[in-house]
């Protein structure tokens, strides 16, 4: 399953014309309809998606992330979210459409000419270019399922679902540490892919295995899972509840 940077960023670039299709065919008011997040609506989601493309771009560009880091450190992120929110609400839905758009491209072409030995700031973490474009992949596909839900529309999964699963078991020692809990020991995954195959990630011998359906594991590790996915991942091993527990494969304060 290894992958280089160009053909993630060509995944983000597909993931982003799916959810950016969607939103072509709704109306306004669908614009305005509340997602699962509490509070938001699309147009708060896709407006997010376009603020963190700008944030990423910055860091792609520059090497550093000082606005990131200056909002962890002061753990004002729900206030800096509110203010940006607005900037999305004092437009029209095609304007906020058109903002997002024009920062996917930007940001894929930044990656693209990214040194590859080159490591990306993303606030306390530092990943490569293939490492960051999955990070932006696994945002735009996870917020994209907030607007699906919101209109109605039930996604497709499809094989891009392979870097959200992989970024979800390797974020697992963050995803620990983030709650203060010890690190699991191995972990071995068992997916079933959306074209019928079977995904293995991990250690044949790790004690700790999950298997299950690939978009019910990355709807867990992304905090997706609103109608029984968790409870559908059969698993073993002295640190299996705990996996399913803690796992988050997005940045948090």
């Amino acid at each position: 399953m290894a992958t280089s940077a160009g053909e993630v960023v060509s995944d983000f670039l597909a993931e982003s014309e799916t959810l950016e299709a969607l939103l072509r065919g709704i109306d306004e008011a669908q614009w305005m309809a509340p997602t699962p997040a509490s509070g938001w609506d699309v147009r708060d989601s896709v407006t997010h998606l376009a603020v963190s493309n700008e944030h990423a771009l910055d860091c792609v560009v520059t090497g550093k992330s000082d606005v990131i880091d200056q909002v962890l450190s002061s753990g004002s992120v729900a206030e800096y979210e509110g203010a940006h929110l607005e900037r999305g609400r004092h437009s029209v839905p095609s304007e906020v459409l058109q903002w997002w758009r024009a920062t996917n491209l930007a940001l894929a072409d930044a990656i693209r000419a990214a040194d590859p030995q080159t490591r990306i700031p993303w606030g306390p973490v530092a990943m490569s270019a293939t490492s960051f474009a999955t990070a932006r992949l696994m945002e735009t596909w996870a917020h994209g399922l907030d607007c699906f839900a919101a209109v109605g529309v039930v996604p497709r999964d499809t094989m891009r679902l392979r870097h959200i699963a992989r970024l979800g078991w390797r974020t697992l020692g963050y995803a620990f540490a983030v709650r203060g809990v010890d690190p699991p020991g191995p972990v071995r995954l068992g997916l079933d892919a959306p074209d019928g195959t079977t995904w293995r990630i991990g250690e044949e011998d790790a004690p700790t295995w999950i298997a299950g359906s690939a978009g019910d594991w990355c709807r867990v590790v992304t905090h997706r899972d609103r109608a029984g996915e968790r409870e559908a991942l059969r698993g073993g091993g002295p640190d299996y509840a705990a996996v399913l527990r803690n796992a988050q494969a997005y940045l948090s304060a």
